[in-house]
């Protein structure tokens, strides 16, 4: 996140922080066959981790770090689907559940890389605009940068699943799996993805309606990016609604040829048939996060954000400090691993292994140095040494 922007695109969008999702995926038969077990701990572990990133999300002020919890909530949805792909015997990849689970979290992982990838470059654009990452300095820039601000609108649709965007097809798949694993879970799920298309369109609204911080836009007059900017955002835009039209009208048709021809757990095609109530569902929520959002964050002023951060400013600094996380590891590493593992293990480093091997060097120089003598090269010594020996050896011998 803290690199360039292009860098973070690459890297949120399709690369190296999904690299544990695909990993999971490409060993599914490995999982399943010799510890499905470890599989509910995948589901548990993803569960709070969409909750955790989708929560710190909602209270950050830096667009980017927005968008870098939004994209450990969306893997965390990913690993989710992947986790709740038990199949109904054991090993039996064929099972409809199994194969829902795994082309659900593949499918949103490619999904996943067209919209994020448009928002960390749109954010980019941004960045370039206003010369800062902080929504502060934002607001109103709708009408100065009308490319950056449709193609993040859009995304921010798709994220939030929105049908006809490409967000939609995969991350109803996610929840409809989860449902069939557990309703528990699947509930969960649900309130998570309503929290991320609060948190998408209170970063929308923040960066491009609002109020317009015109003193600092004195100094520097936003502006569109170049085309060489823009480009890469209408290509991916485009993307990510022709995918979501074709997937969504397919899952609602039944129509073949969808991701799960190319992708699936046992490599034969399966076809995404959606259901309407949990697809309904989901779609209400988020339509009602959005609304939300822009209840409370559309305006020029925003009082009742403002009063929400006075009624509970403990949780929003929780929050907004990531819920103390860098403070706890700093105190685990410093005062406990450091302090009470490191210096002791170091002391004795220092004093007991180097110490002995230190002993050891020394020992060999002195008696080297004392034995020097013996090694004088004087001819007349070495007799000496020779008779005091045959004469010692004698007397021994006649001792015994």
């Amino acid at each position: 996140m803290e690199g360039p922007t292009p860098v973070s695109a690459l890297i949120h969008a399709a690369t190296m922080v999904v690299a544990g999702v695909f990993q999971i995926a490409r060993m599914f038969p490995l999982w399943i066959e010799y510890a499905p077990q470890a599989m509910s701990i995948v589901v548990w572990v993803g569960v709070f981790t969409a909750f955790y990133a989708a929560a710190v999300a909602c209270a950050q002020s830096d667009i980017k770090r927005v968008l870098a919890f939004s994209t450990i909530s969306q893997i965390a949805f990913m690993m989710v689907a992947l986790g709740v792909s038990l199949p109904g015997h054991h090993g039996a990849l064929l099972d409809n559940h199994a194969q829902l689970g795994y082309m659900a979290g593949m499918f949103h992982l490619f999904t996943h890389a067209m919209f994020k990838a448009c928002l960390f470059l749109g954010a980019g654009c941004i960045i370039h605009a206003v010369h800062s990452n902080e929504m502060a300095l934002m607001g109103g820039l709708r009408k100065y940068m009308p490319v950056t601000h449709v193609t993040f609108l859009i995304s921010c649709l798709a994220i939030a699943g929105i049908p006809f965007f490409s967000g939609f097809s995969s991350k109803d798949e996610i929840i409809t799996a989860c449902f069939a694993y557990s309703p528990v879970v699947g509930w969960i799920m649900t309130g998570i993805a309503a929290m991320t298309a609060f948190y998408m369109f209170r970063l929308y609204y923040g960066i491009f309606w609002g109020t317009e911080n015109k003193e600092a836009h004195e100094h520097h007059t936003p502006h569109e990016a170049p085309a060489t900017m823009t480009i890469p955002l209408i290509v991916l835009t485009v993307i990510t609604v022709g995918v979501g039209v074709y997937t969504t009208l397919g899952g609602f048709l039944g129509w073949g040829g969808s991701f799960g021809s190319f992708v699936s757990a046992s490599g034969e095609d399966y076809t995404i048939h959606f259901d309407v109530q949990i697809a309904a569902t989901s779609t209400i929520i988020a339509i009602l996060s959005i609304c939300l959002a822009t209840y409370i964050y559309k305006g020029e002023s925003q009082p009742i954000a403002d009063r929400l951060y006075k009624t509970f400013p403990k949780l929003h600094r929780a929050a907004y400090k990531r819920f103390y996380q860098d403070e706890i590891w700093q105190f685990v590493t410093h005062k406990i691993i450091f302090a009470c593992v490191s210096t002791p293990i170091a002391w004795f480093d220092r004093h007991v292994v180097d110490g002995t091997f230190n002993f050891l060097a020394w020992g060999a120089n002195e008696t080297g140095e004392s034995l020097r003598a013996w090694q004088s090269g004087d001819v007349r010594k070495y007799a000496v040494w020779f008779l005091t020996g045959t004469v010692a050896l004698t007397l021994i011998l006649l001792c015994i």
